[in-house]
């Protein structure tokens, strides 16, 4: 007979402390989203979220208040580390966004837009310890096409890179492995010769491909390499190896063999123009 009983109260005892699950419970939870490690991390992932916590207030509010008051502190601190992530993500070189936004009203304004247009993709509340996580999002390739038109003018330019070369049919995407050089990502990663001309600069692409996405995409494998570019509409890649860096870590650097390829294929695949790049990353 005092079986049951046992067994009613262990499984009292195990629905109570399901309920009891504290906020660093439910914040690993798969529904809600992945905090981003770094600005690599934003570039691979192809996104940039943020957590904020905030706490309810003292005093005589309702369950209901203090939920909605942590729910509000919360989205006003993930709003002020979207704010500083943003602001350290490279432009191009040492130059990043923070500095480009202090020269330029027209910079500040457009990461004011994309500030404002991130999304709540989470948000937690625990009711024990009354306090509230809400995750913002920004999608990078989008946050590109926002800022592009701005930041374009931020960096000095190239010459342009110009050879006399067969045009080589079939490639239309572009991989280039930038592992072991310490290429740096960055809003403007341009591709460059020895010579310091400039064989792709995101800066001259037209508005109406930033704003449909058109931004490169990073990874840290090949085969990943090409699994993007296909969804980018790319069957037949080209992949070319990078020397080294230019004089800023934000600038990979072709040996003149690969240039002259590149340039000649693009006559044809114009992938250059679309976008359709891949930096491979360590």
């Amino acid at each position: 007979m005092k079986k049951p009983f046992l067994f009613s109260l262990c499984c009292g005892l195990l629905a109570a402390s399901l309920l009891a699950l504290p906020l660093g419970a439910a914040a690993a939870d798969p529904a809600l989203p992945e905090e981003t490690a770094g600005a690599r991390d934003a570039f691979i992932r192809g996104v940039l979220t943020v957590k904020g916590e905030g706490a309810a207030p003292e005093g005589g509010f309702s369950q209901a208040q203090k939920r909605l008051l942590a729910l509000r502190a919360a989205k006003i601190a993930a709003y002020r580390e979207i704010t500083e992530r943003l602001d350290g993500v490279a432009v191009s070189g040492e130059t990043d966004v923070f500095n480009a936004s202090a020269f330029s009203d027209r910079v500040r304004t457009s990461v004011q837009g994309v500030i404002t247009g991130a999304e709540v993709t989470g948000e937690a509340y625990d009711p024990e310890t009354g306090i509230a996580a809400v995750y913002l999002s920004v999608s990078v390739p989008e946050a590109f096409g926002a800022l592009l038109p701005a930041i374009s003018g931020t960096v000095p330019p190239l010459p342009e890179y110009r050879a006399i070369a067969i045009a080589q049919s079939g490639p239309d995407g572009l991989i280039v492995d930038a592992r072991g050089t310490g290429f740096k990502p960055a809003l403007l990663n341009r591709i460059v010769t020895a010579g310091g001309e400039v064989v792709y600069d995101p800066s001259r692409l037209t508005r109406d491909t930033a704003a449909r996405g058109g931004a490169p995409g990073y990874t840290s494998d090949l085969d990943k390499a090409r699994d993007l570019l296909a969804r980018k509409g790319s069957v037949n890649p080209l992949v070319v190896r990078a020397s080294g860096v230019s004089d800023v870590s934000t600038d990979i650097r072709l040996g003149p063999s690969d240039a002259s390829i590149v340039f000649a294929s693009n006559q044809s695949g114009r992938f250059l123009e679309a976008a359709r790049i891949i930096f491979v990353l360590d």
